[in-house]
Order: C-alpha cells, then structure tokens, then sequence
C-alpha cells in the first residue's frame, strides 16, 4: 500500500495540493504554541504563558481536525474513481482504507518539515509581541527542543488518520460494481443515521446555550465558544438540508427575475443547479459557515464584555489575543474555504463542456458561476450566523441580562465582506479556467 500511495501522489499530485495545504497549516500552528508551552516549562512554569499556549494549542486542534477532514473529504472523492478501480480488481476494503491512511501519513511527513520552521519562526514573533505586552517575562526566548516539532506532526497524523477513517466509508461501502457506479452520480439523500446525528448534536448545542445563559460571565464565555464548536459539528452532520433551505430562499429573488427575463438564464441555472447539489453544495458552504460562525461569536462576546465590563477591566492585552484567535480561525477557514471552492469548481469541467456543447456560451457559463459564488457566499454567512447566534445570545442573557449582543461591525463587517470577495474570486478565477479548454477535449477526458 505504500508502494501505491507515492505512485498515486507523483501521479495526481495537484489533488494533494489542497490537503498538502491543510496538513502543513496545523503541523504549523500546533508546533508554535508547543513551543510557548515549551518557553513556560523552561522558564520555571510561568502560568499564564503555558495557558495561552494551551488554550489555543487546543483551538488550533480543533479547527485542524474540521479543515482536515474537510480537504481529506475532498481529496478522496477525486480518487473514487481509482479506488472503484482497485476495488474491482480485488483490493478489499481494509486495503482501501489502509492505502488513504498511508496517503495522509505520507502526505504529513512531507510538509511537516517546511511546517516546523513556520511554526518555530511563528513561535518566536508571537513570544516577542508577548514580552512587549507583559504577557510574558522579559527576555524569555524559546528554547531548541523536538518536542513541539514532534508532538504537531504526531498530533496531526492521529487527526488525520481518523478523518481518512471518516473520509474512507462512502469509498469502500458496498459491491465493487455499486462502487463504480457511485462515482458517476452524486448521492442526493442525507443518510437518516447521519440525520439522527446531526439532530441530537443540534438539542447537545441548544442544551449549552441555556446553561451558558446562566452562568458567570468566564465560564458562560467557554460555554458559548463549546456551544459554536458544537452547532460547527452539527452544521457538518446536516450540511445538505441546511445548504439546500438556504438556496431555497436565497435563490428565490433570482429564479423571479430569470422568468420575467427569458433572454439569459445564466442567475435561473445557478440556482436550479446549486439545489439540485445539495450534498456537493454543502462541502463548499460548510467551511464558510466555520469561519463567519466562529468570527462572529468571538465578536459578539468580545465586543459585549467590553460594553458591560468596568473600566481597565479588559486589557488591551486581552483585546490583542482575541485578535490572534480571530486570525487564527480566518487563516483556517480560508484555507478550508479555497481548497473546496477549487476542488469543486475544477471538478465540474465536464459539466461546463456539456453545457458548452448543448449550446451555452462562455458568457452565461461565467454569469452562472458568478451567481453560483454569490449565492455560496451568502448561503455559508446565512448558515454562519444562524450558528452564532445563539450562542451569542446566550453569552449576552449572562453578561447583560438581555439576548441582544454587542458586535463592533467597523471590525467584523469587512472579515464577512471579505469571506464574500474570497468566495467570488475562487469561484470565478478557477472557472475561467475550468471554462477555457476547448469543450470537446474537455468532456471526453474530464
């Protein structure tokens, strides 16, 4: 199995880039805040630089095993077709699986050297702002060691090991002649296990929110950001039924206007083919409804504990680390966010050609595709904000009594425009090239 997991990154390896991206990211993140924990222990325990370090080391954890997952997702489905393949010729599932995971290991080991040097290089302009704002004793210095190195490359193994178990299911599930079959259509139906899933994780996160309502406002702070993580998972869980009720209603205004202006159908197309994607639209919306969802909950509780909160009590130093969380979270989810958007958008070629062919011009398949990216877009903030408001609702009922939250929009409006103008120029950029072979090659090779 090792043998054919390099042949398969030498062969196709621009179906790795995106999972090469997610891997170096969290072996990155997770080796810089190692070594912040690595810096207290040296020297002599300091408490608060080990939390910080801790406090997001786990964040980083968390938002790593979503956007791995996610990429890894993706990065299997482009190979269904090859392991329908393997399947027919008499590989066995367990071999499947275990030829991914070895992919994922593979794939880790390769990045996790340029992502030890990101992240030690990270590590030290972090510490160094730290000192400057007294987080951190005066000349303290991270200390050479393996272990951070060692502990994000392992850490990300074990992640990525269980999202190829995930991601490896739908693959081997079934005959090897259902297997081929399935890599021609797209499955449209939400699984009822995973619907089950996916409702009681929604009344897990409905649960949070009413106790964070009633707690102190630091405890009801980590109650709300556990209650966002959650709602994340559940979106993950029903992300198709979510996605194509949100295109329902977003794709409305646009199915009008395309029948009182038969001339180009190009809004009308796009949203009577992003509803009939619901499992493939989810894949895209999910990753943008992580990153407005969590930004907009660290907004909401940072901008109301500053309203209520006595003078001098939140530190400009404090303001500072939510500003790295909220970066942190951004960097990500635009990652998650241009994997997918690209992995989709090239994956559909043949879908262009043959639109080409059947008499489409070039000028209402980028009007389509333009349409199809606002409307991602506004799906995934629409989506995202359904997941922070409750929570954030939640933390307001414990800081204020009141269920209205305080979000600064001069600071998060331009983060939510910018998840927009990201989400459009992916869409657009890689269609344009997705769009530019001629249509007959296209079809027959794609």
């Amino acid at each position: 199995m090792l043998r054919l997991a390099l042949a398969a990154l030498r062969a196709r390896p621009g179906s790795f880039a995106g999972l090469a991206t997610a891997l170096l990211l969290a072996v990155a993140v997770i080796t810089l805040f190692g070594s912040l924990i690595a810096t207290a222990i040296a020297g002599g325990g300091d408490s608060r630089l080990a939390m910080i370090g801790g406090a997001f080391g786990e964040i980083a954890m968390v938002m790593a095993l979503f956007v791995v997952a996610n990429t890894l997702g993706f990065s299997v489905r482009r190979q269904a077709r090859d392991m329908a393949l393997l399947r027919t010729s008499g590989a066995t599932p367990v071999q499947v699986k275990r030829l991914i995971r070895c992919q994922v290991v593979l794939v880790t080991l390769l990045v996790s050297p340029p992502a030890w040097v990101l992240g030690s290089w990270g590590a030290r302009v972090f510490l160094t702002e730290l000192v400057a704002r007294g987080l951190a004793p005066a000349g303290a210095g991270v200390p050479w060691t393996p272990f951070p190195m060692l502990i994000g490359t392992a850490a990300t193994v074990l992640v990525g090991v269980g999202a190829a178990k995930l991601a490896a299911r739908r693959t081997v599930r079934g005959r090897p002649s259902a297997a081929m079959a399935q890599t021609a259509a797209e499955q449209g139906r939400l699984g009822w296990v995973r619907g089950i899933a996916g409702v009681l994780v929604l009344a897990g996160a409905g649960a949070l929110c009413a106790v964070a309502a009633r707690q102190p406002v630091d405890k009801a702070a980590q109650a709300a950001l556990l209650g966002a993580l959650v709602l994340m998972v559940a979106v993950g869980l029903l992300g198709p039924l979510l996605a194509r009720i949100a295109i329902v209603l977003l794709g409305l205004p646009i199915r009008l206007v395309g029948r009182r202006h038969r001339g180009d159908a190009g809004g009308r197309l796009a949203a009577d083919n992003l509803r009939g994607h619901a499992h493939r639209l989810s894949s895209a919306v999910v990753p943008i409804a992580l990153l407005v969802g969590l930004s907009t909950t660290f907004a909401a509780i940072t901008g109301t504990f500053q309203k209520v909160a006595p003078p001098g009590a939140y530190a400009e130093s404090d303001i500072w680390l939510r500003g790295v969380e909220l970066a942190m979270l951004a960097g990500f989810g635009a990652v998650a966010t241009v994997n997918t958007l690209v992995s989709l958008t090239t994956a559909r070629r043949r879908e262009y050609a043959l639109l080409t062919l059947i008499g489409a011009t070039r000028r209402q398949l980028l009007r389509m595709l333009g349409t199809e990216a606002v409307l991602t877009a506004m799906a995934g903030v629409l989506i995202g904000i359904g997941v922070a408001a409750p929570v954030s609702m939640a933390f307001a009922a414990a800081a204020t009594d009141s269920l209205r939250p305080s979000i600064p929009l001069e600071t998060h409006g331009p983060l939510i425009l910018g998840v927009v103008v990201l989400t459009a120029a992916t869409i657009l950029l890689t269609g344009v090239k997705a769009t530019s072979e001629p249509a007959v090659s296209a079809a027959a090779t794609a």
